[in-house]
């Protein structure tokens, strides 16, 4: 076995354990929620204890207690009812009282045995604190002690989850305050678990024997009668009753200042000192060690609240975004396939980071949804004369009232500087998110030409500046090169019928085995470099391996001088490569045009001039099919004597029933002249028939004014049919555009 295949194995075993802890992480701390926040809560408060004590006023030293006025006012009060705890006030006149009989609770004055007005309030708040937190007030210890190991095991998994990187975001805080305060946070359920394990509690001689029910005196009155026999109890500071009964008598002497009293007599309490306790409570240094506990306890509850609503906020992202799932969108504005190709690779290299990231079309997500990514990545080209590309053409528009206040952006805009509106359709589409509300996470980033070093600078913003986690190097997903070989060229105008664009079928041959279908891109650049040209594939390995076809229209001017200019791609296509002669092209994948799987599907194809170059494709794969459904051509050109291109496959798909119906129009014959959405006007009934009622897709190919004008029409037929108000239509046009359903391949 290689190293390369163990390292691999040993990385996908790590991952599979990373994605086990982090779902044991987030699910455990999710369920014991609620117990986290009443443990941590009450002990934050049961931190003050120490500040309290030592702040607050407290008898000193030399006050002595007149105990005979004490056992006789406690006698007195304990017609009232059984007491519970009493304790010395700061000048040793009064004690304060506490009980559950009716009037018993107050704070007395030891000579006149009168009622002075209400006890300190602390003694009462920390003995609830207390109580919620060892038992949740109704007997859950158990409970409290399983919560405690499940708190240090999320406490010790957190940092092994995320790396320290300081981001001002709800989760960067979550990570930074579990890693800057990891040994503070650690602290206190560590110790609470050894208190459990009786880990440094002391023992041995003179340590008090355990209380039982049978040892308990009868009353506070008669434990004071039994500690007045043993101890001198002018120090006098406080006494209550503990488990079993026993009362626990507190002094200010020297030597054990706590004895317990029971029917076995009186035992001084001499454990040594518990450093576990003293670390867990607070109180190994005073008032300012209780604070550093209240500020543990504090780090604590902002890591579960945190936590909690991360993932409420989560919860609500993914019910406005519906099935996409991640903290991060991936979107893109794709015309020939090159920004879905750069967001693809952007997905793939966060996801490999350990990022959350969703990857989807911009064109095809609502508002609401946008609204449940806090960070959103678009990388965006432009098309026809500085326009957003056709897919997400209506997202200004349906931006326009929706708030994005809580959402960053980043935009990666591809374009080419020679043409006059450079990445003017990454700007169009950065402004609407920004006036939506939108912040920018960075500043827009314009790309000139081939992307890949501007994309691989942007990636380095991504990490650098917002710190997102990134594995390997940036890599596009290019085409795949292939060396072609010319088999045959066929003119398909006739120049003699009139004046026609120069239009040529070429058969390629692979040197390989390559897997394309109808509506790939077939790439090439001049022989001397400059500007790559995209061809629509007309044909599919599936019926003919190996070899492609292309339509391509000769691109030609006359320049200043008079003479006539060629495009440097057709030309070369045309004039320069003879048959046989070969080159090196690239071949991309452009699943978003390519025709539907099932050949069954109804389909509505709408081209005029070289547009028509995908749809001999599209005919021909559902002719082998044997199961072709409804298909409907509506081509347009400027003659039909000499512009008719691929008159005769269609008209033989036309006779075996793999095309439907195939309707044309030539808008310089002298009759029926007009454009493809003349004729989508006078068959409007059938063409709402085929869409509402078929179910048909739509594919429309050429140049981008038809294109922008066949959609306009498609959406003034649907308007009238179903009366509804074009507005409204058009946002249904839109839907269909998102979803598929109307697809569109435009060019100018």
């Amino acid at each position: 076995m290689s190293a390369t295949v163990v390292a691999r194995g040993r990385a996908v075993s790590m991952g599979g354990l990373r994605k086990a802890l982090r779902f044991a992480h987030r699910w455990l701390a999710l369920l014991l929620t609620p117990v986290f926040l009443a443990v941590i809560l009450s002990g934050a408060v049961l931190s003050l204890k120490p500040v309290v004590a030592e702040w607050s006023a407290t008898p000193a030293e030399s006050v002595r207690v007149d105990v005979p006025a004490l056992v006789v006012l406690v006698e007195g009060l304990e017609r009232l009812g059984p007491m519970d705890s009493l304790s010395l006030v700061a000048d040793g006149t009064a004690v304060d009282v506490r009980g559950r009989a009716a009037g018993l609770t107050g704070r007395w004055d030891l000579a006149s045995a009168a009622r002075r007005g209400e006890a300190s309030l602390w003694p009462d708040v920390f003995r609830t604190a207390e109580r919620l937190h060892k038992a949740l007030l109704v007997g859950l210890a158990g409970v409290v002690e399983a919560a405690t190991y499940v708190m240090l095991a999320v406490v010790l998994v957190g940092p092994l989850l995320a790396w320290l990187r300081f981001r001002n975001t709800l989760l960067g805080w979550h990570t930074a305050v579990g890693w800057l305060l990891f040994p503070l946070i650690a602290l206190s359920p560590a110790t609470a678990i050894l208190m459990t394990l009786h880990v440094g509690q002391g023992g041995g001689p003179g340590q008090a024997p355990r209380p039982s029910r049978a040892d308990a005196p009868a009353s506070m009155s008669a434990a004071l009668a039994l500690a007045a026999g043993k101890l001198d109890l002018t120090g006098f500071r406080g006494a209550r009753r503990v488990r079993g009964g026993v009362v626990m008598v507190q002094l200010a002497r020297p030597g054990p200042s706590v004895h317990m009293v029971s029917g076995r007599g009186v035992s001084a309490l001499t454990r040594p000192p518990n450093l576990v306790k003293q670390l867990h409570e607070g109180t190994w240094g005073g008032a300012w060690s209780g604070l550093l506990n209240l500020l543990a306890s504090g780090a604590l509850l902002l890591l579960t609240v945190t936590g909690l609503w991360s993932w409420l906020a989560r919860a609500i992202r993914r019910r406005r975004r519906g099935a996409l799932a991640g903290n991060i969108l991936v979107a893109y504005a794709s015309q020939t396939g090159t920004a879905a190709r750069l967001a693809t690779a952007t997905r793939d290299g966060l996801v490999a980071g350990g990022e959350s990231v969703a990857l989807a079309p911009l064109g095809s997500l609502t508002p609401a949804q946008l609204r449940g990514f806090p960070l959103i990545l678009l990388v965006a080209s432009t098309t026809g004369d500085g326009e957003v590309p056709d897919g997400a053409r209506r997202v200004p528009q349906c931006l326009a009232e929706d708030n994005l206040s809580g959402t960053r952006i980043a935009v990666l805009a591809l374009g080419e500087r020679h043409y006059a509106h450079f990445c003017r359709g990454g700007v169009i589409l950065r402004d609407a998110l920004v006036a939506a509300g939108a912040r920018e996470a960075l500043p827009l980033a314009r790309v000139d030409g081939d992307p890949k070093a501007g994309w691989s600078h942007w990636i380095d913003g991504l990490r650098d500046t917002l710190r997102l986690r990134w594995a390997g190097q940036p890599r596009i997903e290019a085409g795949v090169p292939v060396r072609l070989r010319l088999l045959e060229r066929q003119r398909l105008d006739d120049p003699t019928a009139g004046e026609t664009r120069e239009t040529w079928s070429l058969a390629f041959a692979a040197d390989r085995d390559v897997a394309f279908r109808p509506g790939d891109l077939l790439r090439l650049t001049p022989p001397e470099g400059g500007r790559a040209r995209a061809y629509s594939i007309g044909s599919s390995s599936r019926l003919e391996p190996r070899v492609i076809r292309l339509t391509v229209g000769l691109h030609s001017w006359r320049d200043a001088m008079g003479s006539t200019q060629l495009g440097e791609v057709s030309g070369f296509l045309v004039r320069s490569l003879a048959v046989g002669g070969q080159l090196v092209a690239d071949l991309q994948r452009h699943p978003a045009f390519n025709p539907p799987e099932d050949e069954a599907q109804p389909l509505l194809m709408i081209a005029t001039g070289t547009g028509i170059a995908p749809f001999p494709g599209f005919v021909a794969e559902r002719a082998a099919s044997g199961r072709a459904g409804p298909a409907w051509l509506i081509f347009g050109n400027r003659h039909r004597a000499g512009d008719h291109l691929w008159a005769e496959a269609f008209g033989a798909a036309l006779r075996d029933g793999s095309l439907t119906r195939c309707d044309t129009v030539f808008s310089r014959d002298s009759e029926g002249a007009g454009y493809v959405q003349h004729r989508l006007r006078e068959a409007a009934d059938e063409v709402v028939h085929w869409l509402q009622n078929k179910q048909a897709r739509v594919y429309i190919c050429g140049a981008g004014a038809m294109a922008r004008a066949v959609e306009e029409t498609l959406t003034e037929i649907l308007a009238q049919a179903t009366v509804l108000p074009i507005n409204v239509a058009a946002v249904e046009i839109a839907r269909w555009r998102a979803s598929g359903r109307l697809r569109v391949d435009a060019f100018d």
